[in-house]
């Protein structure tokens, strides 16, 4: 045996100990009703996912995001205040918690803690990493991928314009009336199609990406693309930005994989990341006090690193308010599936051969009779201010507990680490696979703080279709004529 086989199975068996110990924390908190045990036990089964996760850092990228919005969403709150002793002046109960009753706080633990060890189970027994069988459209054949690459590529740069022009508007909008009010009276300064063309940016970057540029290629689209985040930025939204930054990081990644020639993702392109970090948390806490129409606090790095995970953990209560709100949020609705059942009804061809209802987002209707557990939870906890452009979000894992409890909370995360060690699978099976697993992933990263199933009905929203089928069409065109000089030039 090798010495690097003999460190590997050092580390993997220092792995299986942290395993067996989040494990054994976790018997003991729930048999001793203990929630600063079932926390240790949170700790250890997140630790031990990240270690599996830099056992193999390329192949395992997206395990490894995945598992690090969770803790910021769902886990860091926790944390922050068990250690830090961190001070809310809206809130002083355990863990930074909404909630003072032990029960539902043993509840919120245990749910963390299934779906970080399911989550594991799901996609470490996924062990065929080859790629799954391509399903391509016969233009994206390979012959035809340097004019996959200009099509999607010219999509791109002429979609970008109107993605930045509607995000513009909205930070004027957000400058004039505030951050709040852009998800409850916003009106687009563009008329729809300006909107549409917006939403198709993002489709064909990633299918232009599906083809498998080289490194300089691909550079001034993935900047463009950062820059599209941080344009959100002045909006307020600080999710577009974050869930950019590390799409592009999994694409880089998993080049890793794909090409042999050159590195995407090294020493370099670590030490970047490592020394921009600070520099991302003080600029994502002044985006939040910008929301706010707040000053900037003035306090050293550390306590703004607290803030920002303290703070963006809230999500969290969602499990909570999934127990306490259950007798009050109508009894018939399965928000897991919500999102599926909403594409389904509300989608342009369903709306104009039925009368299906279709209940707008940030209203009384989507609150009462919808099938969105944020509205729902939103509107239960505070009418007027959800009325006003307020809202809670959701949480896939609150959802799941909400409809199925702790054995839906287990079956729905194994399904969810299944799906997430598709990603790498995807990414190798051609364009429209690298474009699956680009889309998925990057809804995927944000399941924490949204619902369940959003990331399949936004990957396969008929705007991306469309978006697909335009390029498709441009290929063509471009082979077709291809096709003809070619025979025009045999007769010659």
């Amino acid at each position: 045996m090798s010495v690097l086989e003999s460190v590997y199975n050092l580390q993997r068996n220092i792995r299986y100990m942290v395993l067996f110990f989040a494990i054994s924390m976790f018997s003991a908190g729930v048999f001793f009703s203990n929630t600063t045990i079932l926390l240790i036990a949170i700790c250890g089964i997140l630790m031990h996912n990240l270690w599996y996760s830099f056992e193999s850092f390329s192949n395992r990228i997206v395990f490894l995001a995945f598992n690090g919005t969770f803790f910021i969403f769902l886990v860091g709150r926790l944390i922050v205040k068990s250690v830090t002793n961190y001070t809310d002046k809206y809130n002083n109960n355990a863990f930074g918690l909404d909630f003072t009753d032990d029960q539902v706080v043993m509840r919120i633990l245990v749910c963390l803690f299934l779906s970080l060890f399911f989550l594991f189970l799901g996609y470490s027994n996924m062990k065929n990493n080859n790629p799954i069988t391509k399903i391509e459209i016969k233009l994206f054949k390979r012959s035809n991928i340097e004019y996959i690459a200009l099509v999607s590529k010219l999509a791109f740069y002429f979609t970008y314009v109107f993605n930045a022009l509607v995000l513009w508007d909205k930070a004027k909008f957000t400058n004039a009336m505030g951050y709040t009010e852009l998800y409850s009276s916003y009106v687009s300064s563009f008329p729809g199609w300006v909107t549409k063309l917006s939403e198709m940016c993002p489709t064909a970057l990633f299918i232009y990406l599906g083809t498998l540029p080289t490194k300089k290629k691909a550079a001034v689209p993935l900047v463009l693309y950062l820059l599209l985040g941080g344009l959100s930025l002045v909006v307020g939204q600080r999710n577009n930005f974050v869930l950019n930054i590390l799409v592009i990081l999994v694409y880089l990644c998993l080049r890793n994989i794909t090409d042999k020639k050159e590195k995407w993702f090294g020493k370099k392109e670590i030490i970047l990341c490592l020394s921009t970090f600070p520099m991302l948390i003080v600029l994502l806490n002044a985006v939040s006090y910008y929301r706010m129409d707040s000053e900037v606090a003035n306090h050293s790095f550390v306590d703004g690193v607290s803030e920002f995970f303290y703070s963006q953990g809230v999500s969290v209560n969602l499990i909570g308010y999934a127990q306490t709100l259950a007798g009050e949020l109508p009894p018939d609705k399965i928000y897991t599936f919500g999102r599926i059942e909403d594409f389904i009804n509300n989608n342009t061809i369903t709306q104009s051969i039925t009368d299906a209802p279709k209940y707008e987002p940030q209203t009384l209707e989507s609150a009462l009779y919808g099938n969105s557990f944020a509205d729902s939870v939103s509107y239960l906890l505070s009418p007027n201010r959800y009325l006003n452009g307020w809202g809670f979000g959701s949480s896939y894992v609150a959802e799941l507990y909400k409809d199925f409890g702790y054995v839906g909370v287990a079956i729905g995360n194994v399904v969810l680490g299944i799906i997430l060690s598709l990603m790498t699978r995807l990414f190798k099976s051609g364009i429209l696979g690298v474009w699956v697993c680009l889309s998925m992933t990057r809804l995927l990263l944000y399941a924490p703080r949204d619902t369940a199933t959003s990331f399949i009905v936004s990957t396969f929203s008929l705007i991306n279709i469309l978006t697909i089928v335009v390029i498709c069409i441009g290929v063509w065109v471009l082979a077709e004529r291809r096709q003809r000089f070619g025979l025009l030039q045999k007769d010659l």
